[in-house]
């Protein structure tokens, strides 16, 4: 009786091992060259799509179902896209429009930058339809797209925005598509373009109750040329909010001063559905230099601007966003005078108002390497920090998670910007094969799912359990790296994991964080990841039930 009580034990056990290992599923090698850039589409019937890009080769599709099983794999012959222009291509979005997957790309053509829509069989990977969506009038008009996925009416908008600095001209338009890709409305956005000396577009994004687009405008006071040294050029800064609810037909607009000190760089926005309001954080971002002994090294001025406007007329106010809890947490686990400063990545507002921010930190520097590649451009990602904030902006809660990354570069720096995740204005293929590829493994993905937080980023293992006191080490190469996440529950009790399971010994599997995707409605993150046990190196996908 009690082996056979001892066997029923331990047969549970082993189920048990076995119900915990079933959290992640890998496939077996794609047999992808490590030189591309890859983006993943989950698909709502279970579906997952893998697009690599490589420069002069066509644009692969590899599909797996809902098993996970490898059904399809092709290589795109495209009469629209080209190859050969990768290097200058930006990556505009990759959604699921009735059942299909819709990726779109810019390209430039003869001096002409054209938005490409190209739309594939989400079970074949076949490409189905493509067509030229937008294109500018020349050399002299560029003109910049922004794509915005709508989950109401599973449609999607295209913000085109052309602007003539030198005659003061714009011609900023919202155009909307249904799900068979037929436009159905177009809305004129007037920004009173002769009043501002420059204008740039900081932010375009679909919410759940309209679109929220932001425009940053500059007006010049000095231009920097007068006879002391010490003048230099001086603006008058302005933001403007165009809010455009589900059905509208006409821009609510506000615009606020923001003097010469705050310079609107992006903007991230939320719908608060408990106060009816509409939360916008702007970036405040300049580039300037401080000196170090004799030297003079590049830094950056940032703070951040948190805005709550009334849905119906934008009326509201603003408050400064400084995350000031994260910080006074910070110094007492470090002992230290130095505080977070940190880029946002994403807010989310749940339906009682509470407001979730994720911000980055985030140096850059160049230094001097040898004689022969005298710029070697740096770029270091630091700690993580969750800020919360109630309907009235008030900052409740936050903290701050240890993190540390180096990258560099011979071409540019990992600029704010493209850390947004929101931002559609970069290019592909626009650094070094080793530098486009260790870019891809660099700072975080995040997401939510009801009240859980998920951070997915790469680290050493060796810091899987490292805090704010112990920092530990910096992962230098992704190829030495886990991938892991930490996990915010409603409670706001934060655990870190390893993503796909304890690695074994010389066994490394980290996740290209650029490219992944999240199935909000299964819980489900998919990524492509990089194997490697030993000195044996494959590309692979990944799927991890975040719970």
């Amino acid at each position: 009786m009690l082996r056979i009580v001892f066997s029923f034990i331990m047969l549970m056990l082993f189920a048990g091992t076995l119900s915990a290992k079933e959290n992640f599923v890998i496939s077996p090698p794609t047999l992808l060259s490590e030189n591309g850039i890859n983006k993943v589409l989950c698909m709502k019937n279970g579906y997952t799509l893998l697009f690599h890009f490589e420069i002069s080769k066509p644009l692969t599709v590899i599909v797996y179902d809902s098993s996970h099983n490898r059904v399809a794999n092709h290589t795109v012959a495209s009469d629209l896209l080209d190859a050969i222009l990768l290097p200058t291509s930006s990556f505009k979005g990759l959604y699921e429009v009735n059942e299909e997957a819709v990726l779109f790309i810019e390209q430039q053509r003869m001096g002409r930058h054209t938005l490409i829509r190209l739309q594939f069989n989400a079970r074949t990977g076949h490409l189905v339809a493509e067509d030229r969506v937008g294109r500018s009038h020349g050399i002299a008009k560029p003109m910049r797209f922004f794509v915005m996925k709508s989950k109401p009416d599973n449609g999607y908008a295209i913000l085109f925005a052309e602007d003539v600095p030198q005659f003061r001209k714009c011609n900023i338009q919202l155009a909307y598509y249904n799900r068979t890709h037929q436009e159905y409305k177009r809305i004129q956005l007037d920004p009173g373009r002769k009043n501002y000396d420059f204008l740039t577009v900081t932010g375009a994004e679909a919410l759940p109750q309209g679109i929220c687009v932001s425009l940053g405008l500059s007006v010049m006071l000095v231009n920097g040329t007068g006879s002391l040294t010490e003048s230099t050029a001086r603006y008058n800064n302005y933001l403007q909010v165009f809010y455009i609810p589900n059905g509208g037909t006409k821009p609510i607009v506000r615009k606020a001063d923001l003097s010469t000190e705050i310079f609107p760089y992006y903007t991230t926005c939320s719908y608060n559905p408990f106060a009816g309001t509409i939360n916008v954080l702007l970036l405040s971002y300049r580039e300037a230099f401080y000196r170090y002994g004799v030297e003079m090294r590049p830094t950056a001025l940032v703070s951040n601007l948190l805005f709550r406007l009334d849905e119906h007329d934008l009326t509201g106010n603003y408050s400064w966003f400084r995350n000031e809890l994260a910080n006074s947490l910070l110094i007492e686990k470090t002992d230290t005078g130095s505080t977070f400063t940190g880029l946002p990545l994403c807010m989310f507002t749940n339906s009682n108002g509470l407001s979730t921010i994720v911000s980055e930190s985030y140096e850059r520097y160049m230094n001097a390497e040898n004689y022969t590649r005298s710029r070697a451009f740096e770029t270091y990602l630091g700690s993580i920090s969750i800020t919360q904030v109630d309907d009235t902006g008030k900052e409740i809660w936050g903290t701050v998670l240890p993190r540390s990354q180096y990258y560099r570069s011979y071409r540019h720096y990992y600029r704010p910007t493209y850390l947004a995740k929101l931002w559609q204005d970069h290019a592909m293929f626009n650094d070094l094969p080793p530098q486009i590829t260790e870019r891809q493994f660099l700072s975080a993905a995040v997401y939510a799912r009801g009240d859980n937080h998920y951070i997915i980023y790469n680290d050493c293992g060796k810091n899987i359990r490292n805090t704010i006191t112990s920092p530990g080490d910096t992962l230098y190469a992704s190829e030495l790296a886990n991938a892991c996440y930490y996990r915010m529950d409603r409670k706001r009790q934060i655990t870190k994991e390893y993503l796909l399971g304890e690695p074994l010994d010389k066994e490394y599997k980290s996740c290209y964080v650029e490219g992944g995707d999240f199935d909000e409605q299964r819980g489900v993150y998919a990524s492509l990841i990089r194997y490697k046990r030993g000195t044996y190196v494959s590309l692979r996908m990944a799927w991890v039930t975040l719970e």
